[in-house]
């Protein structure tokens, strides 16, 4: 969904919460940049509006929650000291690391390179403005890279 309004989900959302339906969220991220340079919404700022809108049970699993974590060291029969955890999202990846004790690893090429001033995909941004970042998310990662690439 890629328009910044919710006109084509608002109607089916307000009808689900009209009858109180309960709404699962596999993947609670807000956003994500796509390679066009636009920004599209997903699954977590869905259930988010739905909330807003009354509707019923938000029921999430994913990143920042702890046991979403615990579940990948489980399957992968790894001690948190033996992964770190890269990602993009400081609300999400960042804090759900931070949570469960795994080292952290910030893209910051990625959701938060707007809120980064003077920032260049692919350079490191000025330590103060990745400093202001953490202040306002409340999390700091392990590690910070501009971005990965092939």
């Amino acid at each position: 969904m890629t328009n910044a309004s919710f006109d084509e989900i608002d109607p089916l959302l307000e009808q689900c919460a009209k009858k109180d339906l309960p709404l699962v969220c596999a993947n609670p991220d807000y956003i994500v940049h796509l390679a066009d340079g636009e920004i599209a919404h997903m699954p977590g700022k869905i259930a988010e509006r739905y909330q807003g809108l009354g509707g019923g049970k938000v029921f999430s699993f994913g990143k920042p929650q702890i046991a979403h974590f615990q579940a990948c060291l489980r399957d992968l029969g790894l001690d948190k000291s033996q992964v770190a955890h890269v990602g993009d999202s400081v609300q999400h990846d960042v804090a759900g690391a931070n949570a469960c004790g795994i080292d952290s690893i910030l893209v910051t090429g990625g959701v938060h390179s707007k809120d980064l001033s003077d920032y260049s995909i692919g350079d490191l941004p000025d330590k103060a403005d990745l400093q202001r970042l953490f202040e306002k998310e409340g999390h700091i990662p392990t590690h910070v890279v501009p971005m990965f690439r092939l």
